[in-house]
């Protein structure tokens, strides 16, 4: 059988690989050049994996911008939005729309929580601009006319004008209606939503520690809720939540 013929591209290969042996083996400046060239190629190598990690953020940053939501990146592995928000408690929620607010450049004194606030949660201001909020974490009913006049009246005694009640699952006609009448703002989980995305939520870790913390907290003195079982009383053998902070703080709350 007649030897096949080695191509011209196998031909060079060879000789350039036995080129490069002979050279290894005999030339210790050849071997030298080869080795800084190897450990060149290497530090470039890390260099360009550290500015991809490095401008990571801003990249995602120029997508938001662009209207490319980040969040589409990774919605097979992560919640959607509006589901981490609603996840939340009541007092997380608090705190979540206080960080949005402060975000926004605003100065938040939280008045809410298991404080008598006589229904303001926070007062939210600025050098320009004052208004009271009320939060209201409900997710199976819908804020009706009398939580929004209680609201009116809590403006009338706090003598600030603006109000903006925020709850999720939405309003009542009459509630609008009233509200309307009276300049108050109402926001809904969508107006939640495009209040994280308007301030970038992912890149802000005080937003998204109060989305991601699985913690209860007390609305007293921010120590964490534990679960206790009552042991006397008409309740006893039920579960609620209790201050770890107990015997100093005796907050309590049911077990929802």
């Amino acid at each position: 059988m007649p030897r096949r013929r080695n191509s011209p591209i196998e031909e060079f290969v060879a000789v350039a690989g036995g080129l490069f042996v002979l050279g290894m083996v005999v030339s210790p400046q050849f071997r030298a050049v080869v080795l800084l060239s190897v450990g060149a190629a290497f530090l470039l190598f890390l260099g360009w994996i550290a500015y991809r990690i490095g401008t990571k953020g801003r990249r995602e940053m120029q997508a938001v911008d662009a209207g490319c939501p980040v969040s589409s990146w990774n919605s097979i592995t992560e919640p959607p939005l509006s589901e981490k928000v609603r996840a939340l408690d009541w007092f997380q929620f608090e705190k979540l729309i206080a960080a949005i607010y402060e975000t926004k450049g605003y100065s938040v004194k939280r008045l809410g929580g298991a404080n008598p606030d006589g229904g303001i949660d926070l007062i939210v201001e600025n050098a320009s601009d004052r208004f009271v909020v009320q939060c209201k974490q409900w997710k199976a009913w819908k804020v009706g006319v009398r939580q929004v006049r209680e609201f009116l009246g809590t403006l009338t005694d706090s003598r600030i004008p603006k109000g903006i009640f925020i709850t999720l699952q939405g309003y009542t006609d009459d509630a609008r209606a009233l509200a309307d009448k009276h300049n108050i703002s109402l926001l809904s989980e969508e107006s939640v939503v495009k209040l994280l995305e308007d301030v970038h939520w992912k890149f802000n870790p005080t937003i998204t520690s109060a989305l991601d913390d699985q913690r209860k907290l007390c609305p007293r003195c921010e120590s964490e809720l534990v679960l206790r079982t009552a042991t006397r009383g008409s309740g006893a053998g039920s579960q609620f939540w209790g201050c770890s902070n107990y015997p100093r703080c005796k907050f309590t709350m049911e077990l929802r």
